[in-house]
């Protein structure tokens, strides 16, 4: 008689959806969504501009950068800035400045005005390579649970270790039995969002000094950096690639999806195509 296996997803609850984040300009503050689409490149929108600087004719960014392309300019100042697409319009770009004026990427000033706050004549440009880069590289999506996030404040009670920091896409609401760094024993496996998209844990992410630096009610904190290295190995979060794409709500669940390994002989029928023998 021979034994025969059969692989079946088994769905382990990992939590919820809390927040979901698009950053249409590099290095500028993201915006809020309630619902995303997620495509093989990320969430649609993320990344989809950048700001060069005019005169040097290079790609600025808050801190250097080391891209594909060549090296970016710092110009910590972008971080004041809010990047956010015009409701019910993909094709126009709203910058919020710190004072709350919105520039629309549709006035004939735009780029002039943004210039006048970042101190640089500057160009808004598409940019597709910077998405085209990540998903290569297994960075579609960034995301972080609240079990890490908390575990931080633990660590450094006088930190905050406000989500907008870290720039993930999908901040996920951890439940209460789960703590530590949750989503690092998630890398190499696949998790489910929703009723539509899988996404595949990668690998965790290495923080850099954009996590210390002011922006918005955030202030300078160099202490977050220092404690992700000392206490995490400098790590915070995982990347993601998307194996399906769809739409992600706010509150959606997340499940791993965990082959569970099922037996049967050979006098019972297997119950799908994906069985395989293993012995004789």
């Amino acid at each position: 008689m021979s034994i025969r296996f059969l692989m079946m997803p088994v769905r382990a609850k990992l939590g919820r959806v809390r927040d979901l984040w698009r950053y249409p300009v590099m290095g500028l503050q993201g915006e809020r969504l309630q619902t995303a689409e997620i495509r093989e490149a990320g969430v649609v929108g993320d990344h989809r501009y950048v700001f060069q600087d005019s005169g040097a004719g290079r790609v600025i960014d808050p801190v250097t950068y080391a891209h594909r392309l060549g090296e970016t300019l710092a110009f910590p100042s972008m971080l004041d800035l809010k990047a956010r697409f015009a409701p019910g319009d993909s094709t126009r770009l709203d910058i919020v400045t710190p004072n709350g004026r919105v520039l629309s990427s549709g006035d004939p000033d735009f780029q002039a005005r943004i210039g006048e706050s970042l101190g640089v004549p500057i160009k808004l440009m598409e940019f597709p390579q910077i998405a085209e880069t990540r998903q290569r590289a297994g960075r579609a999506l960034h995301l972080i649970t609240t079990a890490s996030l908390d575990s931080m404040k633990n660590l450094y009670p006088e930190g905050d270790f406000d989500p907008r920091r870290f720039r993930p896409n999908i901040v996920v609401s951890s439940p209460p039995e789960r703590n530590g760094f949750a989503e690092e024993s998630w890398v190499g496996e696949s998790i489910r969002i929703g009723p539509e998209v899988v996404l595949r844990v990668e690998k965790a992410n290495r923080r850099c000094k954009v996590t210390t630096m002011k922006q918005d009610d955030l202030p300078y904190d160099e202490g977050i950096l220092e404690t992700i290295s000392q206490k995490n190995s400098s790590v915070l979060g995982v990347m993601c690639s998307v194996v399906k794409g769809g739409i992600v709500a706010v509150g959606d669940e997340l499940d791993r999806l965990s082959p569970r390994l099922m037996s049967f002989s050979n006098h019972s029928a297997p119950p799908g195509p994906l069985s395989r023998s293993v012995g004789g």
